[in-house]
């Protein structure tokens, strides 16, 4: 994962993580997995309403984020976006780092 943050740095991207989990749940997180980019929280969900980017359900609970990924340009414009409805699937790097560079 580290290689693919550099690849991200290295063309000037910044990488903001962001769950519906609490401040508190996403520090302990980030210190065990040993993420040293910010993990943003979306407690209330207003982001993923914006993006209308949730599973109305799943595995028994409600309004659940989907794994996605969003690449923004300086200027706020949207450039790429990927929302897996597969909840296990990991957003494709290599495409947005593609697309970073191309910048």
């Amino acid at each position: 994962m580290q290689s693919r943050l550099d690849e991200i740095y290295a063309a000037n991207g910044v990488v903001l993580g962001m769950s519906a989990d609490s401040p508190f749940c996403l520090a302990q997180w980030a210190e065990k997995e040993g993420y040293t980019f910010p993990l943003l929280s979306d407690f209330n969900k207003e982001t993923i309403d914006a993006y209308d980017n949730m599973f109305p359900e799943l595995a028994g609970l409600k309004r659940v984020p989907k794994r996605s990924a969003f690449l923004i340009d300086t200027e706020g414009k949207l450039v790429r976006q990927e929302i897996n409805d597969d909840a296990g699937a990991p957003p494709d790097l290599e495409g947005f780092i593609a697309d970073l560079k191309a910048l």
